[in-house]
């Protein structure tokens, strides 16, 4: 029996559960796909507008979220680089620096905020392929778009250049705006992630400790919308025929979606489908989540409770581990994201491992061997700058996100009807923009 949907949304985290809600609100027979217990385990996640608290009722479930209190990162000298939202927060801090970039802090900010609006560079970068459409459409059918080019086509590292005098300062901006999408800086495109860094909704917020956690509520608020939540793990995604793709499922089911949409390259990429024109597809690396229980909670780092730490050597070493993964490897010295959860957790993360490993014969997939390797070298990169972790962890778990099959063919997203939404720091405002832009062309 085969099961039809205008949309199905596959993924399990905040940008696939929002999209998903909100689409079946406005009246579309919507589904969302999830492996069979598959929760995300971060803790911060990008603002919530506006515009989907309204649409979404999030009052209405007790959803409490805060700021977090500032971006560190942890340099191997021992010196930390904190910067805030608040801007004369953060140009007080850096005058505290040799040179004068805490002039021009404020200046940086805001014409990063404006490419997007000068140029529509989260246009041209969400690779929308609806219809026969498509992000090179973009760029041929529209002078402003045209314009965008340029400055997509730039990398990060030389735009920090041009900015920017003190090098850990640069390795600070860099850290935290490319390293959820485990880019290096140096690849064309890249400057696109200091747009999507620096935009009002992607400061992160966590909720309230008396507050349910987003993940929980917008589940919920799916439920209550009519989205039928399909636990089971995707085998194939055909693009043969119609207007509509069949999706194979484990045992054998089918369903049958107009659209079908993944909200992050890291969900597309485990079901074999790859975007293929966004320079924040993030092609070939899987992002790697490990959860630590400690003996005894770790005392503040002097940065707030809800600080969000970036742990890395030097700026090119962003650009080394991102040629590793292309390359299916692990780097020896792996960038890592950090932060502490309210019950004294700490959630790891690092987006620079291989989706799969080379060897002489060919590629293979990820093995328990690589999972271990990959937990030890996040474990050792905390305790290189935390003196004793190592001795205060209980447990720990690891999640993989990405991980692909060397064997299973890809699908590219240069076909009707499948869409992959790129890296974006506000993925879940662009989730929504983008469901709601594609239902109003259909």
């Amino acid at each position: 029996m085969t099961t039809s949907f205008d949309l199905l949304v596959i993924g399990a985290d905040e940008a696939s559960l929002a999209a998903a809600a909100v689409a079946a609100r406005s009246g579309v027979a919507t589904a969302l796909l999830r492996s069979p217990k598959q929760k995300t385990t971060a803790v911060s996640f990008c603002d919530i507008p506006n515009f989907v608290w309204r649409r979404l009722d999030l009052h209405e479930y007790g959803l409490i979220v805060e700021p977090v209190s500032s971006r560190v990162t942890l340099a191997p000298d021992g010196e930390k680089l904190t910067t805030y939202k608040n801007l004369n927060e953060t140009k007080s801090t850096l005058a505290k620096f040799d040179g004068g970039d805490h002039l021009i802090w404020a200046n940086f900010v805001d014409e990063m905020k404006n490419l997007d609006a000068a140029y529509g560079l989260q246009e041209t970068a969400a690779n929308v392929h609806v219809n026969g459409g498509g992000a090179f459409r973009l760029f041929t059918g529209d002078v402003r778009a045209l314009s965008s080019l340029t400055h997509a086509a730039s990398n990060c590292k030389s735009l920090l250049d041009d900015y920017f005098q003190d090098e850990a300062l640069k390795m600070h901006v860099a850290a935290h705006a490319l390293s959820s999408m485990g880019l290096g800086g140096h690849e064309p495109g890249s400057a696109l992630a200091l747009a999507e860094f620096f935009d009002d909704h992607a400061w992160r917020v966590r909720a309230d400790e008396d507050s349910p956690s987003l993940l929980s509520t917008l589940e919920t608020v799916c439920r209550n919308s009519g989205v039928q939540i399909i636990e089971n793990k995707l085998a194939e995604v055909s693009t043969e025929g119609g207007k509509h793709r069949t999706i194979t499922l484990s045992g054998g089911e089918k369903i049958k979606a107009g659209i079908v949409f993944f909200a992050s390259p890291g969900a597309a990429q485990t079901a074999g489908v790859r975007a293929s024109v966004s320079p924040l597809a993030g092609h070939g690396a899987a992002k790697a989540i490990l959860r630590i229980s400690l003996k005894t909670p770790m005392k503040s780092m002097g940065a707030g409770d809800s600080a969000i730490y970036q742990i890395l050597d030097r700026l090119d070493d962003l650009q080394k581990a991102r040629d590793n993964v292309m390359d299916g490897r692990l780097p020896d010295n792996l960038p890592v994201e950090f932060e502490v959860a309210p019950n004294g957790d700490i959630i790891v993360q690092t987006a620079y491992c291989p989706a799969a490993f080379r060897e002489e014969d060919g590629w293979r997939e990820w093995t328990g061997q690589d999972r271990q390797a990959v937990a030890r070298r996040m474990i050792d990169q905390l305790s290189s700058r935390i003196s004793g972790f190592g001795s205060t962890i209980r447990k720990s778990k690891l999640t993989v996100i990405g991980a692909e099959s060397p064997d299973r063919p890809a699908v590219f997203t240069d076909l009707e009807n499948v869409i992959v939404q790129p890296s974006r720091h506000n993925a879940v405002a662009q989730a929504v923009r983008l469901v709601d832009k594609v239902f109003a062309s259909v």
